[in-house]
């Protein structure tokens, strides 16, 4: 997720109020955090600007509105500025980003059957390890469908592509892949790291990943749009990034241009439980319930846009995430009523 560093200088209004309440410095948090931020650090500084705050944000157009409604405020002056991960950075500079794939071969017979046998190891053992009891509900949703599809999920946890796969059934299963970041998951080489986990060719054929390049514009979609035309359901999580908020985060568009220009049902499942057990800025798994809760399939009258299309999209399952924050979560099957 991108990280910036916000830059603040205080009216004289509010250094007085700060000075009067000392918790409203805290005010630049909730401002940041109305926008789906995930504030990383906060500091008070002694200098031009009166504070500072590193945070995470799932895409540039929220950083500079938090960051203009921060200005509006209680700000006479602020200062954004994106911040590159190090890591990458040295390998920018070092011109080591070289990615690999994608590869056409994973939809091959042979690789399909050895993937099967890769399930347990990539996909099965941490569900059974960490979701106590993992419940899926709404699997009848894919007996009506004879083509390809996409599936699409909220995004809050690092389970969440292992969860939505281990929920499919096995038809859909045996030909569905996975769109990841090319950055991260087909460095050439792993990019030095010596893990299987971050190699391109495991992940094309164990994990049925496939690489997007972030910000890489239409011709992203080129092999999706090619995996759909030879019969393979893809899974996408429209989001982009994992949800640090009690509210869903904006849906990027290419699950509606893929679904409206190949013509494909879209079919939204909705997890929850799964945020829990791995919170964010840890390794250390919580063992808990965890559910899969699919909804019925979204098909697209002839003629809708882009727009009307994402909006539908994210109807389907922010009905469904508002219904579980008002009821829990047993309210994220798809025939609940608030007489269960």
């Amino acid at each position: 997720m991108p990280a910036y560093v916000l830059l603040s200088r205080l009216s004289t209004e509010g250094m007085k109020a700060v000075v009067e309440k000392p918790e409203r410095i805290r005010h630049i948090r909730e401002v940041l955090e109305e926008y789906e931020a995930n504030v990383l650090a906060d500091y008070q500084l002694l200098g031009k600007y009166d504070h500072c705050t590193v945070f995470e944000v799932s895409d540039n157009f929220r950083a500079q509105k938090a960051a203009l409604q921060q200005e509006l405020t209680s700000s006479t002056e602020s200062l954004l500025l994106p911040g590159i991960d190090i890591d990458l950075f040295e390998r920018m500079v070092k011109q080591e980003i070289r990615t690999d794939g994608p590869h056409e071969w994973q939809i091959s017979w042979w690789a399909k059957t050895i993937r099967i046998l890769f399930r347990w190891r990539h996909f099965s053992r941490h569900i059974w390890q960490a979701c106590k009891p993992f419940t899926v509900t709404g699997k009848e949703h894919f007996s009506g469908l004879k083509g390809p599809c996409i599936v699409v999920g909220n995004h809050t946890s690092h389970f969440d592509s292992l969860a939505l796969f281990q929920a499919l059934p096995q038809r859909i299963k045996w030909n569905t892949y996975f769109g990841a970041a090319a950055d991260r998951w087909f460095l050439k080489n792993g990019g030095g790291r010596k893990e299987l986990e971050l190699q391109p060719w495991y992940n094309s054929l164990a994990g049925a990943s496939f690489p997007i390049k972030r910000g890489g514009g239409s011709k992203t979609l080129d092999y999706s749009k090619w995996l759909l035309d030879q019969g393979a359901n893809l899974v996408i999580f429209p989001e982009g990034t994992r949800s640090t908020s009690r509210k869903m985060s904006r849906f990027k568009h290419g699950v509606s241009l893929l679904a409206l220009d190949r013509k494909v049902p879209v079919v939204p499942v909705y997890l929850t439980g799964l945020a829990k057990l791995r919170p964010k800025g840890t390794r250390e798994i919580f063992p808990g319930p965890a559910s899969a809760n699919i909804q019925p399939p979204i098909y697209f009258d002839e003629g809708t846009s882009v727009e009307d299309a994402t909006r539908q999209i994210f109807d389907a399952l922010n009905t469904v995430h508002q219904r579980v924050l008002d009821h829990g979560d047993e309210a994220g099957r798809w025939d609940w009523t608030p007489d269960q």
